[in-house]
């Protein structure tokens, strides 16, 4: 690196961060301060990608004019903005310090309270201490553990200024890291009452008044982030729950911001993408796959990178986009062959998710001896405990063969029904009536029709 790309100053995260979550590259910003600029009357900018570049890793400071509109364009005081220079900060009024702190306390404070309001019980008070050690019991806690972890949250949650103690942090993460290997072979209401009560510790512990003080990753923050991401997970795909999923992937996004993580920011952003994916909205689509997109950018993995192109190519199949669902998928499979390492909890993507993925894209396409091909190549290298996408290759399957071979698809529906009646599978269910419609008018569809109607999902505790 030459002497004109040293860096004169830290890196600016806070900068890179706000732009990153509303999914803009740095030409985008470029584009939105140009265009602040000329509203206000403050000319041409001048200003480039490279400029932007040079900003956020520290190598020029932004000049005041462009502070402004930085400002304006993203709604924040300067100082959260990273765009004070030290000078600039010795400016600050005596007792403004304490009083910035505060507020933000007050605001990580207040989003923990609001959360727990409306996700976990009206005003915190129906998620006892009975139902959370129930609750952290079915996660794989000890009986002794759970009551010792119960007792930490409640002091935490009635002395909000105590110290935060670093072994709750770690068991917190262990837990974490528990109901991500439970989540496969557990029944999905025993494993949202056990995510839901992990969270509510979580956000019982972010809480308290000391934040992490490294000024690195906060890894309680990361761990409440996944657990989100996780209930949210089961809210949408195995409840089918799409409006408590949506309040869990607000609170994994409030989360992971103050984690850091960019890639466990870009996981949340894809997931949230298949809401209005599934109910046909691209556009807000989107604009979630534009933000997971902008994250990866920051150290995705090859498995990380190559899910976000299979979930773009579903969202894109599913929202009448279809010619570039093969592209995307072709993306993934060059990503897969890339260096690079991924998260631990990346559990729920192989190359065998990757051919279900592209099955899909194609039967939603109508290339249906295509899709074929990919499913049975998904079926024959998925991994035992993955029953639940095992029944939604199966429905596929049969989809993709029922014109042909009606016999043979109503086989296949019998046996992802099966796996069903074990593992209730929202995202397998929504797949039958597909089924249905290509095996309309034969008496084995007719057969099949009885058989599904006897499956049931299990509610969401939430909307109980």
């Amino acid at each position: 690196m030459g002497h004109g790309d040293a860096r004169r100053y830290p890196p600016n995260r806070r900068l890179t961060w706000e732009r990153l979550q509303r999914g803009w590259s740095r030409e985008e910003l470029v584009t939105q301060v140009t265009a602040s600029m000329r509203a206000h009357g403050d000319g041409e900018s001048g200003l480039t990608a490279h400029t932007v570049r040079r900003w956020e890793s520290g190598q020029r400071w932004p000049e005041p004019r462009f502070r402004k509109h930085l400002v304006l364009l993203f709604g924040l005081p300067a100082s959260e903005l990273g765009l004070l220079t030290a000078e600039e900060l010795e400016n600050q009024p005596c007792g403004a310090a304490v009083v910035d702190s505060a507020a933000r306390d007050n605001a990580l404070g207040a989003m923990v309270s609001a959360e727990l309001r409306r996700l976990l019980m009206s005003d915190g008070a129906g998620f006892g201490r009975q139902q959370f050690l129930r609750a952290a019991l079915a996660a794989g806690l000890s009986p002794f553990l759970a009551s010792v972890t119960v007792d930490r949250a409640d002091a935490a949650w009635h002395n909000p200024g105590s110290t935060r103690d670093p072994r709750a942090v770690e068991a917190y993460e262990s837990v974490t890291a528990s109901q991500r290997s439970l989540y496969w072979r557990t029944p999905a209401d025993t494993m949202w009452d056990a995510t839901r009560g992990h969270l509510r510790l979580g956000l019982t512990l972010l809480g308290q008044a000391t934040i992490h003080q490294d000024g690195g990753a906060d890894p309680l923050a990361r761990a409440v982030a996944e657990t989100a991401l996780l209930a949210a997970r089961i809210a949408f795909f195995d409840l089918g729950s799409p409006a408590v999923a949506t309040r869990c992937f607000e609170q994994a996004e409030s989360a992971v911001e103050h984690a850091g993580d960019h890639r466990l920011a870009a996981a949340i952003a894809a997931h949230r993408a298949f809401v209005p994916g599934f109910a046909g909205d691209a556009v807000a689509a989107q604009r979630h796959l534009d933000v997971a997109q902008a994250h990866a950018r920051f150290g995705a993995g090859p498995n990380l990178s190559a899910w976000i192109h299979c979930v773009t190519a579903e969202v894109h199949a599913r929202t009448g986009q279809g010619s570039t669902a093969r592209d995307r998928i072709r993306q993934a499979q060059h990503a897969l062959g890339t260096n690079g390492t991924d998260p631990d909890w990346l559990d729920f993507f192989s190359p065998a998710r990757l051919a279900a993925f592209a099955g899909n894209a194609e039967l939603l396409a109508g290339r249906r001896e295509a899709a074929a091909r990919w499913l049975d190549q998904s079926l024959a290298d998925l991994d035992p405990q993955a029953d639940k996408q095992r029944a939604v290759v199966l429905l596929d399957l049969a989809a993709a063969h029922a014109p042909t071979d009606a016999d043979h698809a109503v086989t296949l529906a019998h046996q992802a029904c099966d796996m069903l009646d074990d593992h209730p599978y929202s995202a397998a269910v929504e797949r039958i009536p597909a089924v249905h419609r290509a095996l309309a008018g034969t008496p084995a569809g007719v057969e099949l029709v009885d058989r599904t109607r006897a499956l049931c999902l299990p509610s969401v505790a939430a909307e109980r």
